[in-house]
C-alpha cells in the first residue's frame, strides 16, 4: 500500500510540473522569447517536488504512462528529472544541479521553432530525410544557444548544455561544430537523461521501450563510446537493472514487486511476492532478498519484467 501511494503522490506531482511546464513552452513557441526568471522558477518547482518524492518513485512515473506523441515539454520535463536523479547521485551541489537543470529543461529549445513536418518525418522511420531537412533538424542545438544568447541572463554552462548535447563523444553528434571530446561533465549527464526518455518514448521512430529495456539499451550504447560509460554506470546503479516498482515474474512462476535495489547485486533486488504460480494472491505477500535467499527455500530470480505495479493494487489505495 506504501509503494502505490508513492506512485500515487509522484504522479499528481508530475501532472502539475506537465501543465507548469507546457504553459511556458507554449509561451516560447508563441513568442520566441525565453525568460530567465521563468525558467529559474520552473526549475525550483520541478527540484522541490524531486526533494520530496521518494526518487524512485519519481523516476518510475517519468519512465511509464507517457503518451506516444507527447509535447515536447513533456520530454523536457522528463530530462530535466532524469539528469537531477544523476546528477544528485554525482555529488554535485545544489547551485550546479540548479544550472545543470535548466539547461536540462531548455535542451531541445530549438526544436520549438521547427517546420512540423521535419519532426514528423524524425517520429517516422518510414521516411527518410532529406539533406536539407537533416541540416535543418541537426542545427536544433545550435538555434537553442543562439535564443539563449540574444535573451541573455542565462549561465554559460546552460548555453554549453542546450549547444552541445547531441556532441556523442565517439565523434558521431551534431552539429559539426561541437565535440564530444570537449563537453563538460554537465553536458554528459544531460546526454544520458535525453538518450534514456529517447528510448522510452520511442522519440526517432523506434518502439518504446520498457524501463529494464531502456537501461540495458542506454548501457549497451555507452559501451559503443556513444555515452559516458562512468555516468551510465552511475545511473544504472542507482535504479537499478529492475528498477523500483517493477513488477516481474521470478523463476518460480511467482509474481512479485521489486520493493529494494540491492547496489552490490543489482541483477538480485529485494522483491514483495505478491503471486504465488498459479496466479493465486498470498494473503500475506513473501518479502525476499534474492542475493541471500534461504537455502532451504527453492531458489528464486528474476526471469521478466510484466510492467510495473499494476492499476489493480493502485486502484486499492487511491
Amino acid at each position: 500500500s506504501a509503494m502505490a501511494q508513492e506512485l500515487l503522490a509522484a504522479r499528481s506531482a508530475r501532472a502539475k510540473l506537465e501543465e507548469s511546464v507546457h504553459t511556458a513552452f507554449s509561451r516560447i513557441a508563441k513568442t520566441g522569447i525565453v525568460d530567465p526568471e521563468e525558467a529559474s522558477h520552473t526549475v525550483h518547482a520541478i527540484s522541490a517536488v524531486a526533494q520530496s518524492l521518494n526518487t524512485h518513485a519519481l523516476f518510475m512515473v517519468f519512465s511509464q504512462g507517457r503518451e506516444a506523441h507527447a509535447p515536447l515539454s513533456q520530454h523536457a520535463l522528463a530530462t530535466c528529472s532524469f539528469s537531477m536523479i544523476l546528477a544528485h547521485a554525482a555529488d554535485y551541489n545544489l547551485l550546479a544541479i540548479q544550472e545543470l537543470a535548466t539547461g536540462a529543461l531548455l535542451h531541445d529549445l530549438g526544436l520549438l521553432h521547427m517546420p512540423a513536418a521535419i519532426l514528423q518525418r524524425v517520429h517516422d522511420t518510414s521516411t527518410t530525410l532529406s539533406e536539407q531537412h537533416r541540416r535543418t533538424y541537426e542545427a536544433h542545438p545550435r538555434m537553442g544557444a543562439i535564443l539563449l544568447e540574444r535573451r541573455g541572463g542565462f549561465a554559460k554552462t546552460v548555453e554549453q548544455i542546450v549547444a552541445e548535447h547531441h556532441a556523442y563523444l565517439n565523434g558521431s553528434g551534431f552539429p559539426e561544430e561541437t565535440g564530444g571530446a570537449f563537453t563538460s561533465d554537465m553536458t554528459r549527464i544531460v546526454m544520458v537523461a535525453d538518450r534514456y526518455d529517447e528510448l522510452l518514448t520511442g522519440f526517432g521512430g523506434a518502439s518504446p521501450l520498457t524501463p529494464h529495456q531502456s537501461l540495458q539499451r542506454l548501457y549497451q550504447e555507452g559501451q559503443d563510446g556513444r555515452y559516458e560509460g562512468r555516468l551510465i554506470s552511475l545511473f544504472v546503479k542507482v535504479m537499478g537493472i529492475y528498477p523500483v516498482y517493477s513488477y516481474v515474474q521470478l523463476t518460480t512462476g511467482e509474481r512479485a514487486i521489486v520493493s529494494v535495489i540491492n547496489s552490490a547485486k543489482l541483477h538480485q533486488p529485494i522483491v514483495t511476492i505478491t503471486h504465488d504460480p498459479s496466479g493465486e494472491a498470498y494473503i500475506v505477500p513473501l518479502v525476499i532478498d534474492l542475493a541471500n535467499q534461504n537455502e532451504e527455500a527453492p531458489p528464486r530470480a528474476v526471469r521478466s519484467v510484466l510492467g510495473t505495479i499494476p492499476e489493480e493494487f493502485e486502484r486499492a489505495y487511491h
